[in-house]
């Protein structure tokens, strides 16, 4: 899910002050920073199909895979809103290596099992929930480091930097790890998982970061982390701003929900086609989410900010609904891929502008003493509400066709943003 937010709608640099994607490269560390991000997101794309691939070759049991799919964002749902707290007074570079060779370390182990053939299903499990439990303490950290390693006024090209690479490198990981799978072995595939969190620290190491010792790193006992966790909640809740940024981001996660649950009974039952338009939707969804990770920058000043999330909010609700018009062309396989698509394209478009949007505001307008609580609040709400909604359509299909649902989602996403724009929810400081 999301890890900060921000937003620059002053619209007013000066052009001797003109900012774009090359000036990014003179934020060394932030650079850096990225590099790592980077190396992390091809591991995890190599993890997501190796370790599937493991889970059902020793178990043998969807139930299984269930159980694991609910363990690795069980931390994330239970354990970072109070990990934020803990985090928000250690050193924040410090954490993050620690977390990145913890995690290498165990990953390490569960290849060796995997290859001794000591592993099953139980010890998949606890790998599982401690690689996330870890995780759940980094995710903050890197959110709450990122003001301290990049000019505010960068925030826009930063974000869409990291989020483009991101995007460009899982493509490339998870092609990449059907070949290792299949010529090198699953074992293989998970140690290369291994040494990219390792690749990751190195780099962090040489992260130069300035952290005050004030507050941060005070004496930090269990009242005193107490008080932080109390605070944070606290700020959120009365930060009105803040608060429906999380809103917001929590709605963005949920609306996607159903179609990603029923992407196959849409193909098949709804417009009448095979696994190869699953293909054509997964690549036209990648391509959108970068073009809009892109252009974000470029778009972001141009409106207020209840006017650019109105826009975005209802693009998604129309291509949401839209999904099925393939549907009239049933007859006509060519127009069925297009139609699904382009509108498949736009609906990651509109969806990853918009929550880059949404990631630059937080980090914006979130004061930084708050920004590693409130940065695992966001992650923490985010992550529950795809699960909940998960939970809530598979009664709903019992009883409506997949069609509807869609139809309905696309239609329920527009009343949100109209009420948005109708109610002036605040958006920006000083509106609330």
């Amino acid at each position: 899910m999301m890890k900060a937010t921000e937003n620059n709608l002053a619209g007013n640099t000066a052009p001797q002050d003109k900012i774009g994607y090359r000036q990014i490269l003179t934020q060394r560390e932030y650079c850096k920073l990225i590099f790592a991000n980077l190396i992390s997101r091809f591991g995890d794309s190599i993890d997501a199909i190796a370790f599937t691939w493991l889970v059902y070759e020793i178990t043998g049991s969807a139930s299984w895979s269930a159980v694991i799919s609910a363990l690795n964002v069980l931390p994330t749902i239970l354990l970072q809103p109070f990990a934020g707290a803990a985090v928000e007074r250690r050193n924040k570079k410090h954490l993050m290596i620690l977390s990145d060779i913890i995690r290498g370390l165990v990953v390490v182990v569960l290849a060796v099992t995997y290859i001794t053939g000591s592993i099953n299903p139980w010890i998949m499990a606890a790998f599982t929930l401690t690689i996330s439990s870890v995780e759940a303490f980094c995710v903050p950290a890197s959110t709450a480091i990122i003001p301290k390693v990049l000019d505010e006024k960068y925030y826009e090209y930063g974000m869409s930097v990291n989020s483009v690479g991101s995007t460009v490198m899982q493509l490339i990981g998870t092609a990449m790890a059907g070949v290792i799978i299949g010529f090198f072995g699953v074992g293989t595939a998970i140690f290369v998982d291994a040494v990219t969190f390792f690749a990751a620290a190195v780099v962090k190491m040489f992260l130069k970061v300035s952290e005050e010792r004030t507050r941060e790193h005070g004496s930090a006992g269990m009242a005193q982390y107490i008080s932080d966790l109390k605070g944070g909640f606290m700020y959120v809740k009365d930060k009105k701003v803040v608060l429906n940024f999380c809103l917001l981001a929590c709605f963005l996660n949920a609306t996607l929900v159903p179609l990603n649950s029923f992407q196959s009974p849409l193909v098949v039952d709804v417009l009448g086609q095979g696994s190869g338009l699953l293909s054509a939707i997964g690549i036209a969804e990648v391509l959108g989410m970068g073009l809009g990770s892109a252009l974000f920058p470029y778009f972001s000043g141009k409106c207020k900010a209840r006017g650019f999330v109105f826009v975005n909010g209802i693009g998604m609700a129309v291509c949401m609904a839209g999904i099925v018009l393939g549907s009239l062309f049933r007859d006509n396989t060519v127009w069925v891929y297009v139609v699904t698509s382009v509108i498949a394209f736009g609906l990651l478009f509109f969806t990853s502008t918009l929550s880059a949007f949404l990631n630059v505001m937080f980090l914006k307008c979130v004061d930084s003493a708050y920004l590693a609580r409130a940065a695992a609040l966001l992650g923490a709400c985010c992550t529950a509400a795809m699960p909940v909604t998960s939970f809530a359509v598979s009664i709903v299909v019992k009883y409506v066709p997949v069609r509807e649902i869609l139809i309905a989602s696309g239609v329920i996403c527009g009343i949100i943003f109209i009420a948005v724009w109708l109610l002036k929810v605040p958006l920006e400081e000083g509106e609330a």
